[in-house]
């Protein structure tokens, strides 16, 4: 028998030889059930779990799907696989930067240098030496402000990170209040073009985070009480000039761009279409108005309290949002918002923390949360979260959000990274 092609990609239409589609349609009369819902099942039967486990690979420079084939089944000619799960008609019109699907690889590729196995990680520099220490080098965020002159070409370095085997992400962002994580619209251009002269002349970092909590007031240019709202049309907008400028420079050509966290809970930002200003939706509206031109989610989650019991909880909030999470499992409203073509993607959760600021108290909170996620990432049909980042690091002045210096909440830390959960491909 032979599959024919179809105008409907996820249709299969299959042709029998005459004599074997009789009986196979008489044998479902005799049996009394519909002959595609048989034929259905024993296909599912056959193909079992095959596909669910599934590796992203980033097209470099000069490689082709032969190529990619050979790197993770050892086998060019099964270029074929990557073409029909991705769905590619041409092969000779692979991108930089495509992200290709790879089913069951026979075994995942080394990460490249800048980015860790691990799911643990921490918000600023200072703490690489706990996980250091543990032999299990996770995730370094690190936060800057680049404004929105194109003149400018200052820059920073992260490559003492990358060559220590930690993860490095970089969020860029135009300024604090009332600078606004996104400058005016007018200068969204200028704004693109500072952050590629940035990224162009930075090394160490190949994943950037565009901005902030967009939909919060206190992001907004001009400040919370008269500054220009973020909508979901204007941030698509800006990240697209963002990508595209970091993606054209030397060097950063496949370097993931990753849209900015939403902040949970926060209904500041109401829209035609989004009148009750939900943060779900002003995610999802993000995702539909970028379509593909992206390469990563990155996400915010939170807990109420301190008690390691709350990460679990499935309370909801009060009306109008009764459908909404109240608590720290608020990522799994945003990931079910996700839509489904883009559900290939990494997403990373770039600050997690307490809604209240950290007590020096071994709870077990961190620990807990590392086993949500893990947990979550277990499941086959789940999309997968790249990273869990603890939000802060560093002691500033009159700053009570910090981790640094707290023994007995470090200890629940280093709990957590002797587990060491990794994340699986």
């Amino acid at each position: 028998m032979t599959a024919n092609d179809t105008p409907d990609p996820d249709s299969l239409a299959i042709s029998f030889d005459p004599t074997v589609a009789r009986r196979l349609q008489a044998l479902a009369a005799d049996c009394g059930e519909p002959l595609d819902a048989r034929v259905r099942a024993h296909l599912l039967e056959w193909l079992g779990d095959w596909g669910l486990r599934v590796a992203t690979h980033t097209v470099a420079p000069g490689e082709t799907l032969w190529a990619i084939a050979r790197r993770y089944y050892g086998d060019g000619r099964k270029a074929d696989v990557l073409a029909a799960y991705n769905r590619i008609a041409d092969p000779t019109l692979l991108q930089v930067g495509d992200a290709i699907a790879v089913p069951e690889p026979a075994e995942s590729a080394p990460l490249p240098a800048g980015q860790s196995p691990y799911l643990h990680g921490l918000h600023d520099r200072g703490g690489e030496y706990l996980m250091e220490r543990a032999g299990k080098p996770g995730w370094v965020l690190c936060s800057e402000t680049v404004g929105a002159d194109p003149n400018d070409w200052s820059s920073a370095t992260y490559a003492d990170l990358a060559g220590r085997g930690l993860g490095v992400i970089v969020r860029l962002n135009n300024g604090y209040c009332p600078g606004g994580t996104l400058p005016p619209r007018q200068d969204y251009a200028a704004f693109a073009q500072r952050c590629g002269n940035f990224v162009e002349k930075s090394d160490g970092c190949h994943l950037w985070v565009i901005g902030n909590e967009p939909n919060t007031a206190v992001e907004r240019p001009g400040g919370p009480r008269h500054g220009q709202p973020i909508l979901p049309a204007d941030y698509a907008a800006a990240f697209r000039a963002c990508r595209d400028e970091i993606r054209s420079r030397p060097g950063h050509e496949a370097d993931q761009v990753i849209t900015a966290a939403v902040g949970p809970w926060n209904s500041q930002t109401a829209y035609p279409g989004n009148l009750r200003g939900d943060w779900v939706t002003y995610l999802a509206d993000i995702l539909v108005a970028l379509g593909d031109a992206l390469d990563g989610i990155s996400l915010h989650a939170y807990s109420r309290d301190a008690d390691p019991a709350s990460i679990r909880s499935e309370e909801r909030m009060a009306p109008p949002f009764q459908e909404r999470r109240a608590g720290f499992r608020a990522y799994m409203d945003f990931m079910a918002a996700i839509p489904e073509a883009l559900r290939h993607l990494p997403v990373y959760i770039t600050e997690a923390d307490q809604d209240v600021p950290w007590e020096d108290a071994n709870r077990g909170w961190i620990q807990g949360a590392y086993d949500e996620v893990a947990a979550w990432n277990g499941h086959p049909a789940h999309q997968r979260i790249r990273c869990l980042i603890l939000y802060r690091w560093q002691r500033r002045p009159h700053d009570i959000w910090h981790l640094e210096g707290k023994r007995e909440v470090l200890a629940d830390l280093e709990g957590a990274l002797r587990l060491g959960h990794r994340w699986h491909p």
